[in-house]
């Protein structure tokens, strides 16, 4: 895997709508997504860690699933706790979950843990940087994981405001449009490859952190930074 050099070309120092704008992913890159679920999934139904994982695997997917048939116009769109909601109900439908887990679970999204860094880490960046969430979550999902988890943003975007998800380009473009026009280049942080192909794609520069379940790069992929977590992505940008 080839590493550019660690380099941010607008100061730290900046003032006013020139601020450096950084685009965060939340699910997965700032919130443990998949652990924090299955850590939910044991507690409603005092499963094993196994089992529990089992049950969030199929979730997850299922959800990824609608997410692909809205993107590519098969379906029409719906908010993501509605997708967790019916993949709730299909999976214990099948039998596969209790059918009294499906209430207590369908707002889980809401109380997603933030990795160990990630507070701090954005608070520090949030003194230096103008601070964008962009994710797949919903409105309402966003408003919990704000309310709950003390993490710092300026202003985070959903896909209710494109209508569609990641990696759909249409999403990274609200977030472009929402960047202060006299704001360098926005940066897009996430711990999935995928993620940061597509943002490159619609015209952001890309950061990548990599965490527990997240999508490494290939070999081949090429991003203008690379950080092991928030801290070292705040020092980096001091540099």
């Amino acid at each position: 895997m080839t590493r550019p050099p660690s380099a941010f070309d607008a100061t730290m120092n900046s003032t006013g709508s020139d601020r450096p704008v950084i685009v965060f992913d939340i699910l997965g890159t700032l919130v443990d997504q998949a652990g924090s679920l299955r850590r939910q999934v044991s507690a409603v139904t005092g499963w094993d860690e196994v089992s529990a994982t089992s049950v969030v695997t199929t979730w997850l997917d299922l959800v990824a699933k609608r997410e692909h048939e809205i993107i590519s116009g098969s379906s029409a769109f719906a908010p993501s706790h509605v997708l967790d909601a019916e993949a709730l109900e299909r999976i214990a439908a099948e039998g596969e979950l209790p059918m009294t887990a499906v209430q207590p679970l369908s707002d889980a999204a809401q109380r997603l843990e933030p990795w160990p860094d990630a507070v701090e880490g954005l608070t520090r960046l949030a003194a230096d940087v103008t601070l964008m969430g962009l994710s797949n979550a919903s409105r309402r999902v966003l408003t919990g994981l704000s309310g709950r988890s003390g993490m710092r943003w300026h202003q985070v975007l959903s896909a209710e405001d494109a209508n569609t998800y990641k990696p759909d380009p249409a999403i990274y473009r609200v977030a472009l449009s929402a960047a202060p026009v006299d704001a360098p280049p926005p940066y897009f942080v996430a711990a999935h490859a995928w993620d940061l192909r597509a943002a490159a794609k619609a015209g952001l520069r890309t950061a990548y952190v990599p965490r527990p379940n997240g999508d490494p790069p290939a070999d081949n992929d090429t991003f203008e930074l690379y950080a092991e977590n928030l801290i070292e992505l705040h020092a980096k940008l001091q540099n």
